[in-house]
């Protein structure tokens, strides 16, 4: 016994410099977008994830970094770290 399927998934259509769906596929399709447009993911300061420009907060950490000489990196600071824990104040 033979069954033919097909799944028809449809995405919605996604501006560069939309905010990050919900969802596996509807992410790959969003960073599709974002790809093309040019925009370039930078890693983020606090959890390391590589996130787009529209992920990230305006804050900033400064880490301390170089082997000889100390050099201070200002790196960027994602929405989802910026925001404060509101389950554990709870």
């Amino acid at each position: 016994m033979q069954i033919d399927a097909l799944h028809i998934l449809e995405q919605a259509n996604y501006a560069p410099g939309d905010q990050a769906p919900e969802g596996y596929l509807a992410w790959h399709e969003w960073a599709d977008t974002q790809h093309k447009a040019g925009l370039r993911q930078k890693q983020c300061g606090r959890c390391g994830l590589w996130r787009y420009p529209q992920e990230l907060s305006g804050q900033f950490d400064s880490v301390q970094s170089g082997l000889f000489e100390s050099v201070t990196l200002m790196m960027a600071v994602c929405n989802k770290c910026a925001a404060p824990h509101t389950k554990e104040q709870a």
